[in-house]
């Protein structure tokens, strides 16, 4: 099966075989774009399986052109598109798009609990979801859990989310390897260690912002022996607790903790060197220098569709 791709001063297309399965518009135009493209790639690229339009300009009816013209859909990107993209154009897509396995809803203010819950019954087969900053809240997170493929979950920055919410998730969904919790201050030490215990093939952790402490800290390594990168910037968390990660979690990999104020350098100079097999970055600098790892924290985005 040939493989072609076709650079225009507007739009890159990639294409399997004789019909259009990527649709990216090139980086210095997506602010510019408008619903009119989606029409006209919805009426003629019946066969489209990714499209990536983060950043760009576009409204609900840009959406209901692409979900009636484009079924096949499995990798959508509409992080970043603003006011316009409501409940209403992400409904049209769950309804018209049943093979989806990756999305991306990002910031995204008017998409709320009613197209989430509606996505979590109509698309079974997601496998990346992210919901970063936007409308959505305690249903449909709670919706969430009938995604028993679910691999990459982002719900940070959801202030109506509660730790209730969150627990459940790796019980329902066993698959899940990567989740990032981060800006919600709710989510404390109780619940993200039962995220921890039943996240059996979790491998990625960020809970920046959170109200994690010394004791999730002394009780992580006892529960899990996946767990290889792991974010707790800004939050309660001393030497103390470190030290005891470092000794008792034996999966660790890499560390993020700028600004927790109550670490200091030198606690983590030793031990780095009595650990070199943890990569850490504490306040903008990562260690080891000479004895860096070989194992880089997969980014929660790596599902950039790019």
């Amino acid at each position: 099966m040939s493989r072609w791709s076709c650079q225009m001063p507007i739009i890159k297309l990639k294409s399997d075989g004789d019909g259009l399965t990527t649709y990216m518009p090139s980086y210095y135009i997506k602010s510019m774009l408008y619903d009119g493209i989606l029409e006209v790639v919805g009426k003629n690229c019946h066969r489209l399986q990714t499209l990536v339009m983060d950043s760009s300009l576009l409204t609900d009816r840009g959406l209901l052109q692409i979900a009636q013209g484009c079924p096949d859909l499995r990798k959508i990107n509409f992080a970043l598109c603003g006011a316009f993209v409501t409940d209403n154009g992400v409904l049209a897509i769950t309804e018209n798009c049943p093979r989806l396995k990756e999305v991306m809803l990002g910031y995204l203010s008017k998409v709320t609990d009613t197209s989430c819950v509606r996505l979590c019954e109509m698309c079974p087969d997601l496998e990346v979801v992210s919901l970063v900053s936007s409308g959505v809240g305690q249903k449909g997170v709670q919706a969430l859990t009938k995604l028993r493929k679910l691999k990459v979950l982002d719900i940070s920055s959801l202030p109506g989310i509660s730790p209730a919410d969150v627990t459940s998730l790796t019980q329902y969904c066993p698959d899940l390897e990567e989740m990032n919790v981060s800006g919600n201050q709710k989510i404390d030490d109780a619940c993200l260690l039962q995220v921890v215990k039943y996240g059996h093939k979790l491998h990625l952790l960020k809970c920046a912002s959170c109200h994690v402490t010394d004791h999730f800290m002394s009780e992580v390594g006892k529960l899990t022996n996946t767990l290889k990168n792991l974010d707790i910037e800004w939050c309660q968390v001393t030497n103390d607790g470190i030290r005891t990660l470092f000794a008792t979690c034996q999966s660790l990999r890499y560390l993020v903790l700028n600004q927790c104020g109550a670490v200091t350098a030198a606690t983590m100079e030793e031990l780095v060197a009595k650990y070199p097999q943890i990569t850490y970055r504490f306040r903008d600098r990562e260690r080891p220098i000479f004895q860096p790892t070989t194992e880089r924290p997969r980014s929660l985005f790596k599902y950039n569709f790019k």
